[in-house]
């Protein structure tokens, strides 16, 4: 039985759509301090990583799609499978 997406997961779909109607283009700095409401300079390294792995499992769901910067999958064509996020 397939289970939902994860917190983590949520809360960075959430400030994807905020930046999208902003106009912005987030970072996985914004994107990691939004989601865990702290400053970036605050981030631990297992809150940075646990972003950065829950964006690239809604890559691979073909929820949003990009590397270096981050958009949804309908904006842009699918990149190819060995391409990953990296750290922006």
């Amino acid at each position: 039985m397939p289970k939902g997406l994860g917190r983590i997961q949520r809360g960075c779909l959430r400030v994807l759509v905020e930046c999208e109607a902003a106009g912005k283009r987030p970072t996985m700095l914004n994107i990691a301090s939004e989601v865990y409401r702290v400053r970036p300079d605050r981030l631990s390294e297992a809150q940075h990583v646990a972003t950065r792995r829950a964006l690239a499992s809604l890559w691979q769901k073909g929820l949003v799609s990009g590397q270096g910067e981050i958009q949804f999958a309908s904006e842009r064509p699918q990149r190819p499978a060995d391409a990953r996020f990296r750290d922006c």
